[in-house]
């Protein structure tokens, strides 16, 4: 028995020493120090031998890389009997199995460093939420807003935790000392406007859970001395009714259709027409629907939009001596002021620039319209007579003349031909009374109707007596002009304007040796 142990004893030295000498011809002295340094912490020889390689002879890389490869010598041994089966004639052992072990360290490490971050991840999400928690109690604490109990809190950072808690992995070290949670500005910031929120939520459950009142009740915190006013249709009857009698006034012919409806209804409240209202007529399209306050009249007069029909109707049970007798009244009060008297004369006004605009003779002794009397026809040539004539396409430039506002678009009402900078007014006074007659020169002189410059800003009505022999260029129209026949106010009319306002500004004069504004008033 005893001589048993010694012959294993001396067989087992005599196959290390042949080891140790094997490794010491086949890598060197050095290497073979190294495996036998590997063998000793417990490695087999193979595996210390492809880790040597794989870390370029470092000692302490390869231990490391032993450690961190559970399962390496089943990898290693399975890439070094593929790496001999398939490597091509010229390359050694060592470099394909260094190779092979090469990229299985850079796959665990890739993979160490993963859990490395997902653990580091979950610590900083604990960490910020016991951050918030601990911010919202110091906040409730120091300035009394948010009444959240201690208690309360960390049971919510407790809940807080417990979900990441349970995804962490078993770490391998322990450390059973509590960390402190971070006080950074960030934090308290994040848990002053989470406590915010919270206060937020709580009031606006308890004052009303619809979006509108949660809107006023954020509007009553951050201004609390603003009112919202409510909406017209809110008020009371009178107070609409009175509101869109003072919006319509200035709109005439929709002040004039109210009232006729209305007082329709109210003699006879039994007709079914008289309480009904097609909103497709061109007239109540064109004068009352889109003006602002008449439908709006209408409505708080009980009429009711009748979407299948396009149409209003007031029903007659819903007919109201009241309501009619206060709309009747607004309506009639509106007739009275300043600004439905100043639209009636303009309305005026432009009635009867359409009766002169269908006068329009073309503005050429060629271009005379037929149906004029004998009498007319001469004193319009006499007109063009003593118009220079045209400058050539290319010289000259244009004067454009509308009868009334632009904006009317008057049929007829506007014309236009080109004049040298070197013609006066009175040539153009003449080309007009070739187009319209003698009514509008003779209107223009009495100065119930103006001429204005309609390029200036205020615009300048011109005085035609005053400046008939003034140059184009001297009166501002020269390269470009742009008059406009206009109601005369009753200051210009009467000749008391004074040149308060008028004087120059800056852009007021037009062109090269154009007179300021106080020298043509």
């Amino acid at each position: 028995m005893v001589f048993k142990k010694l012959t294993d004893r001396l067989t087992t030295a005599a196959s290390t020493a042949a080891q140790h000498a094997t490794n010491s011809l086949w890598y060197g002295r050095d290497q073979a120090g190294k495996i036998a340094q590997l063998e000793s912490m417990g490695f087999s020889p193979e595996r210390a031998r492809h880790a040597l390689n794989a870390t370029e002879g470092d000692v302490d890389r390869a231990a490391e890389l032993l450690l961190l490869s559970e399962d390496g010598e089943d990898v290693l041994g399975a890439g070094a009997a593929t790496a001999a089966a398939t490597q091509p004639a010229g390359v050694t052992n060592h470099d394909v199995e260094g190779r092979h072990v090469a990229a299985h360290n850079d796959e665990q490490m890739r993979l160490a460093m993963e859990e490395s971050l997902r653990v580091t991840q979950q610590n900083e999400e604990r960490q910020l939420h016991q951050a918030e928690a601990a911010s919202m109690i110091n906040f409730a604490n120091g300035t009394g807003t948010a009444n959240i109990p201690p208690a309360k809190a960390k049971a919510t950072t407790a809940t807080q935790q417990k979900p990441i808690q349970q995804k962490q992995p078993t770490q391998k070290t322990t450390n059973t000392k509590k960390q402190p949670p971070i006080r950074s500005a960030a934090a308290i910031n994040a848990g002053k406007a989470a406590a915010s929120r919270h206060n937020n939520s709580n009031h606006s459950k308890k004052t009303s859970t619809s979006a509108l009142t949660t809107a006023k009740s954020t509007l009553d915190h951050t201004h609390p001395h603003v009112k919202i006013p409510d909406k017209l249709q809110n008020k009371s009857k009178e107070e609409q009714i009175l509101r869109c009698a003072d919006r319509v006034k200035p709109h005439v012919m929709a002040v004039d259709t109210l009232l006729r409806v209305l007082t329709s209804v109210k003699s006879s409240p039994g007709v079914d027409k008289f309480r009904t209202i097609d909103r497709t007529n061109p007239n109540y399209v064109t004068y009352v629907r889109d003006k602002p306050g008449a439908e709006d009249l209408l409505l708080a007069m009980n009429y009711r939009r009748i979407a299948s029909k396009n149409e209003l109707r007031l029903e007659r049970h819903l007919v109201d001596d009241a309501l009619l007798y206060l709309g009747i009244s607004a309506l009639e009060q509106a007739r009275t002021s300043t600004e439905y008297r100043e639209a009636k004369k303009w309305r005026a006004f432009h009635a009867e620039m359409r009766r002169v605009a269908k006068q329009l003779g073309g503005g050429s002794a060629e271009n005379l319209v037929n149906g004029m009397t004998e009498e007319e026809t001469q004193i319009r040539l006499a007109f063009l007579s003593h118009c220079p004539k045209e400058p050539p396409q290319g010289r000259g430039a244009w004067m454009h003349v509308y009868l009334g506002e632009e904006e009317e678009k008057i049929e007829g009402g506007y014309v236009s031909r080109r004049f040298d900078g070197d013609d006066i007014l009175d040539d153009v006074l003449n080309w007009l009374g070739g187009c319209y007659g003698t009514e509008l020169l003779e209107k223009l002189k009495s100065r119930e109707w103006c001429l204005c410059d309609l390029n200036r800003y205020p615009i300048l009505p011109l005085d035609v007596e005053k400046h008939r022999k003034n140059t184009l260029q001297y009166l501002g129209l020269f390269p470009s002009g742009k008059l406009g026949v206009r109601l005369s106010d009753d200051s210009w009319r009467s000749g008391d304007m004074d040149d308060h306002g008028l004087g120059d500004v800056a852009g007021s004069a037009r062109g090269l040796g154009a007179a300021s504004r106080s020298m043509l008033h």
